[in-house]
């Protein structure tokens, strides 16, 4: 499978992370890619057909099979797609959209080849002039993405919100509460950590990422992964890599 990603241009930086396009590949079958959630909601193009889709912030990895079809997406910051879709984040949640049926046909540009599909889904991102990510939204999802997030109460306090309050922000822009985006961040700097650190203990390693010890991170790659710490150790083809923001804030 042939996957390959692009930087946004510089006015888009604050809502999307980044272009990308998937080719099928010519040799034998690859294993299906396990992808992980990352707190970011994707539009994807069929390059063959021009069918657009929506997929929501995921709560939980999935398994995809090698592409038979290519593909061009673009993929945003947690908060990014709400100024443009124009729909409740936690609508799309775990969900996959035919982009008509939430009414954006402007996003419909038709089939052709992917780098094209990829500069054609810039331009009209460019052109719909989107509004700004709400602010509180922007800051937290850096905050809850950083290498020492704060506790969710210390986060809804220092923005001048209930935890209530922030919770139903995330909701409507994000798709997924602060504490579960909380999650998902972590699990992305614990697979991060662990392939940098591969002679690392996992106890020493759960306790240097946050969390209570080697049973608690085992249960959330669980829940979260569906796989063992173990895995990230030897984990390859991921389509989800860790976002710019979790990057841009290390």
């Amino acid at each position: 499978m042939g996957y390959r990603e692009l930087p946004p241009p510089h006015a888009l930086r604050h809502h999307v992370d980044r272009f990308w396009l998937r080719t099928p590949d010519d040799g034998p079958q690859s294993a299906p890619a396990r992808i992980l959630p990352d707190g970011c909601i994707d539009v994807l193009i069929d390059a063959d057909t021009g069918a657009a889709r929506v997929v929501g912030t995921m709560t939980t990895a999935v398994l995809h099979d090698a592409p038979a079809s290519r593909l061009a997406a673009v993929r945003f910051l947690p908060g990014g797609a709400h100024p443009f879709l124009r729909v409740g984040s936690a609508e799309l949640t775990d969900r996959v959209a035919e982009v008509a049926a939430l009414g954006a046909r402007w996003l419909e540009i038709g089939a052709g080849e992917p780098e094209h599909l990829v500069a054609a889904l810039a331009r009209t991102l460019l052109a719909r002039g989107p509004a700004a990510i709400d602010p509180r939204v922007r800051q937290a999802s850096r905050r809850l993405f950083s290498p020492a997030p704060p506790r969710v109460a210390e986060l809804a306090r220092d923005l001048g919100l209930s935890r209530q309050q922030l919770t139903r922000v995330f909701r409507e822009h994000v798709g997924l509460p602060p504490k579960e985006l909380a999650r998902v961040a972590r699990l992305q700097r614990a697979i991060h950590h662990l392939q940098r650190a591969p002679a690392l203990p996992l106890a020493a390693a759960a306790l240097d990422l946050g969390y209570y010890d080697q049973a608690h991170m085992s249960a959330e790659f669980r829940e979260l992964a569906g796989v063992t710490p173990l895995w990230a150790r030897t984990a390859t083809g991921s389509i989800s890599p860790i976002p710019s923001l979790w990057q841009q804030a290390c």
